[in-house]
C-alpha cells in the first residue's frame, strides 16, 4: 500500500506525516510501564514505514540522471557520519542513569530529533508528482490491484535480469549472517580485534563511496556492480577458508574490508540504475516491489544460514555464498547499460544542476 499511495497521493505527504508518526512512538516508549507498551510502539513504528518506497521515490525523482551516483552516495554517506557518534551518546548515558534511566532517556532524545528530523521535511520537501485523490475504500482497493498489474508488468519488463540478481544476491547476502559468531566464536577472533574490523571495514565504506559514485556518473552503472560481486565473492571465499586461531584475524579483516569495498561500489550504482529503469509514475510500487523481493530473499536466507550452519558445519554457508555470488557476474554482465556515451557530456554548472 505504501508504494501505491506514494504515486497516487504524492511522496512528501507520506514522508512527513509518517516521520511524524514514527517519531511519538519513541515518546511512547520513554513514558512506557511495562514491555507490552515497547512492542505496541514498535508495530506502529514499524507499520508507518510503509513510507519507503515514497522516500526512494522522490530521491530518484530529484536527482538528475548525469548525477543520480553522487547523489546517492551523499545521501549514504552523510547519516553514517552521524551514526559514528551514536554510540558514544549511549554510553554517556547508560554510564550516568543505568539502563532503564538512560535507555528512556534515549528515548527521549530520539523523539526530539525525529521532530526536527520532520518539521524539517515539512518545510523543505517538494512534491514531485501530481496529487490523485480517492474517493472511497472501494475504489482504493480497485485501483491498487489495477495499478500493480501495471507495475510488475513494466518492473518485469525493464529489470527483469536486474530481479533475478537481487534474488541470488539476497541468498548470497544472507548466507553471511552469521558472520560475528563464526569470527569469535569458531576462528577464535578476539572482541577486540573483532571491533577494529568492524571500525576498519565502516572506514574503507566512507572513504570508497563518493569515488564510485563518480565512476557510476561518468562511466556507468555496470562497471561499479560487477566489481561489487566479484569482490564480495573473494571476501566469502577469504572467510570461508580462514585458518583458525592467530591468523584468523587477517582473513577476517581482509574479507570485511572486501565487503566495504563492494558496498561502496554497490551503494550508488544499484540505486540510480533503479531510477534509471523506474519511470517516474511508478517509481513508488516499484521500489515496493523492489523492497519486498530483497527483504523475503534476505530473510528466508538468513534463517537458512542458521540451519546450513548446524547440520553442515561453520564454513559451509560462506563457501555456498561464495558460489552464489560468482553466478550474478555472468547476470549482471548482461545489465542493459543505462549512461550512454551522448549523456556523459557535463552540463555547463554541475553545482547548479546538481
Amino acid at each position: 500500500p505504501g508504494g501505491y499511495l506514494a504515486d497516487r497521493i504524492g511522496r512528501a505527504r507520506m514522508i512527513v506525516s509518517m516521520t511524524y508518526v514514527i517519531s511519538f512512538t519513541y515518546l511512547i516508549m520513554f513514558f512506557a510501564p511495562s514491555w507490552e507498551w515497547i512492542l505496541v510502539a514498535s508495530v506502529i513504528g514499524s507499520i508507518a514505514l510503509f513510507y519507503q518506497p515514497a522516500l526512494s521515490a522522490i530521491i530518484a525523482d530529484s536527482l538528475p540522471k548525469k548525477t543520480r551516483g553522487r547523489g546517492f552516495a551523499i545521501i549514504n554517506i552523510l547519516p553514517n557520519i552521524t551514526i559514528l557518534f551514536a554510540p558514544y551518546i549511549a554510553l554517556i548515558f547508560i554510564s550516568k542513569y543505568g539502563i532503564d534511566g538512560g535507555t528512556r532517556w534515549l528515548f527521549l532524545l530520539s523523539f526530539l530529533t525525529g521532530i526536527i528530523a520532520a518539521t524539517v521535511r515539512l518545510v523543505s520537501l517538494k512534491e514531485t508528482i501530481q496529487e490523485r485523490k480517492l474517493k472511497n475504500i472501494e475504489e482504493f482497493l480497485a485501483d491498487m490491484k489495477k495499478e500493480y498489474s501495471r507495475a510488475i508488468r513494466i518492473v518485469w519488463r525493464n529489470m527483469k535480469i536486474l530481479l533475478i540478481g537481487y534474488l541470488i544476491v539476497g541468498i548470497a547476502n544472507g548466507l553471511t549472517y552469521l558472520v560475528q559468531l563464526f569470527a569469535l566464536t569458531y576462528l577464535l577472533v578476539g572482541k577486540d580485534e573483532w571491533a577494529y574490523i568492524q571500525i576498519a571495514s565502516f572506514a574503507v565504506f566512507m572513504i570508497l563511496a563518493y569515488p564510485f559514485s563518480i565512476i557510476t556518473d561518468k562511466i556507468g552503472r555496470k562497471p561499479p556492480i560487477l566489481v561489487a560481486v566479484i569482490v564480495a565473492s573473494l571476501g566469502s571465499f577469504l572467510l570461508a577458508t580462514a585458518p583458525i586461531g592467530k591468523t584468523a584475524s587477517l582473513y577476517v579483516f581482509i574479507a570485511l574490508i572486501l565487503s566495504s569495498l563492494a558496498w561502496a561500489a554497490a551503494s550508488s550504482a544499484i540505486p540510480a540504475l533503479e531510477a534509471d529503469l523506474l519511470p517516474q509514475e511508478i517509481r513508488g510500487k516499484g521500489y515496493a516491489i523492489v523492497n519486498l523481493i530483497n527483504s523475503v530473499t534476505i530473510a528466508l536466507s538468513q534463517l537458512l544460514s542458521g540451519f546450513i550452519y548446524t547440520i553442515w558445519g561453520p564454513r559451509a554457508p560462506f563457501y555456498i555464498s561464495c558460489v552464489f555470488w560468482l553466478l550474478t557476474i555472468p547476470l549482471f554482465i548482461k545489465i542493459p547499460e543505462t549512461i550512454k556515451r551522448s549523456e556523459l557530456k557535463e552540463p555547463q554548472s554541475n553545482a547548479e544542476e546538481f
